[in-house]
């Protein structure tokens, strides 16, 4: 049975549909901010109903608003029970929270107490589950209570407002726009087709010496979404090793893809020649309109995987595949106090300056505290979240102030857009931290605008507060348990090069290929390098040359040791297949080389030696061979090369930008 949001898509006009499903693979942040969006509506109107019954404004039911979007937003699990598990544990922790907050009277014990709860929500949350969605409710929570100073006498209408966002986040969950995990697979996979469209398309326009950045930007794009479909195969029936086909074809055709980008920028000249070019357009138009796909000899390599991607798809589950592999116990959680202590620290310091400026609005420096410090590792995240954090709220608060004007005071208008606003919030939840705080502010005025209490005075005081708690936080970062960016940064370079060990390893087994095994090897080498990409994020919002020169380097040999690995991944399957197992002894002694090597870099204190010259970072990348041999040889060497190359980024001084040892 289709869902309202399937409908909707396929309602849209073609471009428009293509363009969304691109944007949005698996159309996980339009599930998601439609869902907030509808479970906001649906509890207006159960609060409206219940007020209007009891007597009561809707305002006594004003928790509930915060926990039925929270509900919808940061929880996912496509399991009922587990689903229904993490609804309940939020909505209690919210109503305990916000319960705590409104029977403390004291200001000051109100300020230690919040301290309190932040730091053990910072704590908890390292453990994961549950935990994610339970801390964020009780921070949420315990300033809405501190703000409202509700009447003790009238709680028991914000637990009824707990219990029925709550509900209505459940139903919307269920009912609106439910979890599909296949649909959301499909819809994935159509948008590796469209965004391939984009990359072939500017493939073929690219001309020697041009501009590589479009380039690159195009195969981040199709690699991105690779990923998010490889991470769905969690939800799919079965789980991942159920669906090895379709984990195969993925790599695959992200292979291809960087293979075709990464001989196009070293070489255009013989990567791009004009029966290449036109082969490139063909197949681009293609996907882009869902017609049969082209074969021409260079291209049909990737038009194959493509269509064995589609196949792949439709293929049932197999569970007995998947029964066959012992599930690895959890990974035991290492839980430090430096979180916890960094977030409560910083707290302090944002109740500090926030009540010194306003006695009213001083939650919001702590709000901003509270952010910065989720998922940061290191001073230089937080400094880069404060910066997106200021400029977000910055660049919302003109944007409000604009619309209130154009309102004219129109509450009906305000209410009209205040749905459209929280859907904005949450699709940018995830992809990006400054439209989600520009989406906030913009809530903000609306919110404002409706209740009557918006003023210029006001937005800006936002604007300050959220200054006084992006300084708290870079303070707090760089004073309380500091952690520079390029120590973070080697940790999880240490943390891939473990992984990659590891791929190698089962890739060339001493035994016979376990590609069930292969395939989550892969998965946790993944994982572990967009960990690294987002250890060195903060260098991309730093406009100095050096910072930029080391970000681009060392990004540029990131994508080689994906596409190296993936290299390795698919010889070694084509072996398998073509019986050509087990490998030949040239081959397994690489391996072993190549482990030894991954095994040294990864040890502490280890220094590649100084930079060679030519290091072969703007050297052509090889042509593709037909004997995977050959292929696993090469690529071996390509890895190994990466790797240490990425090693010298990390460790050498001389080619470190001061932002990265921030």
């Amino acid at each position: 049975m289709p869902t309202l949001l399937t409908l909707f898509v396929n309602a849209l006009p073609a471009p428009t549909r293509r363009s969304l499903v691109r944007a949005d693979p698996g159309m996980l942040r339009t599930a998601r901010g439609a869902r907030a969006m509808f479970a906001f509506l649906l509890t207006l109107l159960l609060s409206l109903l219940v007020g209007a019954i009891a007597g009561v404004s809707v305002l006594d039911f004003l928790i509930g608003f915060p926990v039925t979007v929270f509900c919808c937003a940061a929880i996912g699990d496509d399991e009922t029970r587990a689903r229904i598990g993490k609804i309940a544990a939020l909505a209690l922790a919210a109503g305990l929270s916000f319960t705590l907050s409104a029977l403390i009277h004291s200001t000051w014990t109100n300020h230690i107490v919040f301290i309190a709860v932040i730091g053990a929500a910072a704590y908890m949350r390292q453990y994961g589950g549950p935990w994610i969605p339970v801390g964020l409710a009780a921070n949420v929570a315990y300033f809405f209570g501190a703000f409202l100073q509700p009447d003790t006498e009238m709680l028991h209408w914000q637990w009824g407002g707990v219990v029925i966002g709550a509900a209505c986040a459940l139903i919307v969950h269920q009912l609106v726009v439910p979890h599909r995990p296949w649909r959301r697979m499909r819809w994935s996979v159509i948008a590796i087709r469209m965004r391939l469209a984009r990359l072939l398309a500017t493939t073929a326009a690219f001309e020697p010496g041009g501009n590589s950045k479009p380039l690159r930007g195009q195969l981040d794009r199709v690699a991105a979404a690779v990923t998010i479909a490889e991470t769905e195969l969690e939800n799919l029936p079965g789980g991942r090793l159920a669906h090895r086909p379709l984990a195969e074809a993925l790599i695959a055709v992200l292979v291809l893809a960087e293979r075709l980008a990464l001989q196009t920028e070293g070489d255009p000249a013989r990567a791009c020649a004009p029966e290449t070019r036109a082969a490139m357009r063909a197949l681009s138009e293609a996907l882009r309109c869902d017609r049969p796909l082209p074969r021409a000899a260079p291209l049909e390599p990737l038009a194959d995987a493509i269509a064995e991607l589609d196949r792949a798809r439709q293929l049932p589950p197999d569970h007995d595949a998947a029964r066959s592999v012992e599930a690895p116990p959890p990974a035991p959680v290492n839980a430090v106090l430096r979180p916890a202590i960094q977030s409560a620290s910083a707290a302090a310091l944002a109740i500090l300056g926030g009540a010194a400026l306003s006695h009213d609005r001083w939650y919001w420096a702590v709000i901003t505290v509270f952010v910065m410090f989720t998922g940061t590792y290191s001073r230089g995240q937080a400094l880069a979240k404060s910066m997106k954090r200021t400029f977000g709220t910055f660049a919302g608060i003109l944007v409000a102030m604009g619309i209130v004007w154009a309102l004219h005071g129109d509450v009906h208008a305000a209410l009209f857009l205040m749905p459209v606003a929280i859907f904005c919030v949450f699709y940018a939840y995830i992809q990006s931290y400054t439209w989600m705080a520009f989406w906030i502010t913009v809530v903000v005025g609306l919110l404002f605008s409706v209740t009557g209490r918006f003023t210029d005075q006001v937005m800006l005081l936002r604007l300050e507060e959220t200054v006084i708690g992006a300084l708290a936080g870079i303070i707090v970062a760089t004073l309380v348990l500091p952690r520079r960016t390029d120590v973070h940064a080697r940790d999880q370079f240490n943390a891939l090069c473990k992984a990659a060990q590891d791929t190698v390893e089962a890739a060339l087994p001493s035994g016979a290929l376990d590609r069930l095994a292969l395939t989550a090897a892969l998965h946790d080498f993944e994982a572990k390098l967009a960990a690294l990409r987002e250890a060195l994020d903060p260098l991309r919002l730093i406009p100095a040359p050096a910072a930029m020169r080391q970000r681009d380097r060392t990004q540029r040999q990131l994508v080689l040791t994906s596409y190296w690995m993936h290299e390795i991944a698919l010889a070694v399957r084509q072996m398998d297949g073509r019986k050509g197992w087990p490998p030949p002894a040239e081959a397994q002694c690489a391996a072993h080389d190549l482990a030894g090597l991954l095994s040294m870099i990864a040890k502490p204190g280890y220094a590649p030696d100084a930079d060679p010259g030519d290091d072969g970072r703007d050297r052509p990348l090889p042509q593709e061979e037909s004997d995977p041999v050959r292929s696993l040889l090469r690529a071996k060497k390509g890895l190994a090369e990466a790797m240490i190359e990425t090693a010298r980024m990390l460790t050498d001084r001389s080619r470190q930008s001061r932002a990265f040892r921030f």
